[in-house]
């Protein structure tokens, strides 16, 4: 006698869902990440203009420690500017920027813009959950941008590295810490954005935080680290290259403007003929938040 053949279970709709949403759910928040999720895009009531951004950076010391209270209590020019990113971006408007430069420094206003707000929005009581917020800052929160629901991350990422292949980017966003690249109190501008770029690559290198040599041994910030590829990208050896290299070339020769720092020449002496010769130790970024109120302000 045959066996009886086995009975075919129809999963549940019920089932069925709870199978399918963890995925919908995930994928749905690579997107958000990503920024590959579409915005509404508003109508401009006047042409795209960074003059309410520059007000915005009224508030940033020549020390780049930024003012937040006084930014607070003054922030229409910051959330007007923030307001305009929503109608146009390079990507939607590729008619407004005549130049690759004036499309780069839209998205770098664009990203430094953004964490002024995000800041600002969050000020006083992030910098006591510091790290918690850090997280939640650059995975969490979107923006409308141009037509796009824009991630920091995204904009890092997948615009700014992945559509521009220059690592002096990574010395012009500003990340709300002290550790980072700060504010020069001026938005880019495409006519002058090689020399505003190679400005922020320099004061980046002139701060001991970021670049100090003792003895043979060279003290980098993490975003050397971070951003490794990068920059070693941008060297004629690539890979077989240094990071020192690109350390070197933006190095002062003199430190007139920042008395303490260290030059090329220290840097030669250090080193010898070889850069690879010296050894390199990455430090951990200052995460504090450069707030010019701060009581007890960091050097």
């Amino acid at each position: 006698m045959d066996a009886p053949a086995p009975t075919r279970r129809r999963l549940r709709p019920r089932a069925v869902l709870l199978l399918v949403l963890p995925l919908l759910v995930g994928l749905g928040g690579v997107l958000h990440v990503r920024g590959l999720v579409p915005a509404a895009v508003p109508t401009l009531s006047s042409p795209f203009s960074v003059q309410t951004y520059s007000r915005a950076l009224t508030h940033v010391r020549a020390d780049g420690q930024v003012d937040f209270p006084g930014l607070g209590h003054d922030r229409a020019s910051l959330d007007g500017f923030v307001a305009q990113l929503a109608s146009c971006s390079p990507h939607n408007r590729p008619d407004v920027f005549d130049t690759p430069e004036d499309a780069l420094a839209y998205w770098l206003n664009a990203y430094n813009a953004l964490v002024l707000q995000q800041v600002v929005d969050g000020y006083p009581y992030l910098e006591s959950v510091r790290q918690p917020w850090l997280g939640r800052f650059y995975w969490g929160r979107a923006w409308p941008v141009g037509g796009e629901r824009l991630t920091l991350w995204a904009l890092e990422n997948r615009i700014l590295r992945g559509e521009y292949e220059d690592p002096r980017i990574h010395f012009a966003l500003f990340r709300g810490t002290r550790g980072g690249p700060l504010l020069d109190g001026a938005p880019f501008q495409g006519e002058f954005l090689d020399a505003q770029l190679n400005d922020a690559s320099r004061r980046y290198m002139a701060d001991p935080r970021h670049v100090r040599l003792e003895g043979h041994t060279v003290h980098l910030a993490g975003l050397f680290d971070a951003h490794r590829e990068d920059f070693l990208a941008a060297l004629p050896e690539g890979r077989r290259g240094t990071v020192l290299q690109f350390v070197w070339a933006f190095l002062p020769e003199a430190c007139d403007e920042r008395p303490g720092c260290d030059t090329r020449s220290d840097l030669d002496r250090a080193c010898g003929t070889r850069l690879d010769a010296c050894q390199v130790v990455f430090e951990p970024d200052d995460v504090s938040l450069p707030d010019a109120t701060a009581r007890a302000a960091r050097p």
